[in-house]
């Protein structure tokens, strides 16, 4: 059975993160929608040093993390032409796709910003990071 997630959860995950990659930005929201599922929304990751293999890392330890509670992760790929990533929106997708995420199907009416895309938590699954606490 899964944890119910708490904001105090996601930050020491979020603390967790900051200490042991130097110099990443990485924030998170949590929400719980009407069907009682947990979700976590990326809402920043910067890694400083690309092509290190960090931003694989973390992905790693969050994809976890979500699985252990059972929460989605939803998240909005930036583009270097936002001034918010420094690789196109075609490479960041490419990347995410590499964890599971897929891009919403329906994306709303005449919108421009950048596709949302999900993950859904894997079940079942043991945790491979010592942050499960």
């Amino acid at each position: 059975m899964s944890e119910l997630l708490s904001t105090a959860k996601v930050q020491r995950f979020e603390a967790h993160i900051r200490k042991n990659y130097d110099g990443v930005f990485f924030e998170l929201m949590i929400t719980h929608d009407l069907l009682v599922r947990q979700v976590l929304e990326l809402t920043w990751i910067i890694v400083r040093d690309r092509k290190q293999g960090v931003g694989t890392a973390i992905m790693r330890e969050l994809c976890e993390f979500a699985d252990r509670h059972a929460a989605e992760i939803t998240l909005k790929p930036a583009s270097s032409r936002d001034n918010a990533a420094t690789t196109s929106r075609g490479r960041l997708i490419r990347f995410y796709k590499r964890f599971g995420f897929t891009k919403d199907k329906h994306p709303p009416a005449g919108s421009t910003i950048a596709p949302t895309m999900r993950r859904m938590p894997l079940v079942g699954l043991t945790p491979l990071s010592p942050f499960f606490a």
